[in-house]
């Protein structure tokens, strides 16, 4: 189990993502098997005003841990929505609370933009990933047949709604 968002110990912050943390976030997503990023993906991501990029520091500035997603209009008139693309920790430090704390942030700014519902895909098959965003409210919407490739695999698409 998770501990505490507050817990936020260990000379730990949290940061914008800037074009200088790039390799280490594709480092991080490569150890974490996300879909992988190109550098241009994340500098074109950096540069999209609607971008929340967060990344999680140790006091040495070692990146340990990001999330990218963004705001998005929804197909509704007046409704913002919000994805998530990437969220990884790295292995050595997952399982303690980092994961909740990059995913409040994001969670936080939409709060505050007034997004109406969080949307993500997530592989079939990672259940940890799964479970997680269940205990944080996200609902499984629907399968996304042969979504991802390397390895070819359904995606789970969620949904958490942040008001109605």
């Amino acid at each position: 189990m998770e501990t505490e968002p507050a817990k936020l110990n260990r000379d730990l912050r949290l940061r914008k993502v800037e074009p200088a943390h790039i390799c280490d976030l594709i480092r991080l997503g490569a150890e974490t098997n996300l879909s992988q990023w190109s550098a241009q993906n994340y500098i074109d991501e950096i540069k999209n005003s609607s971008s929340i990029m967060h990344r999680l520091e140790t006091g040495d500035n070692a990146t340990i841990g990001f999330i990218v997603g963004r705001t998005v209009p929804s197909g509704t008139e007046d409704k913002l929505d919000a994805e998530i693309y990437n969220l990884a920790v790295q292995p050595g430090h997952q399982r303690n609370g980092f994961g909740q704390i990059l995913f409040n942030s994001f969670s936080e700014i939409c709060s505050i933009a007034g997004v109406a519902d969080i949307w993500l895909e997530v592989r079939e098959s990672n259940d940890t990933a799964i479970r997680f965003y269940e205990r944080n409210g996200f609902e499984r919407v629907q399968t996304r047949t042969h979504f991802y490739e390397n390895p070819r695999e359904h995606a789970i698409l969620m949904k958490r709604a942040l008001k109605s």
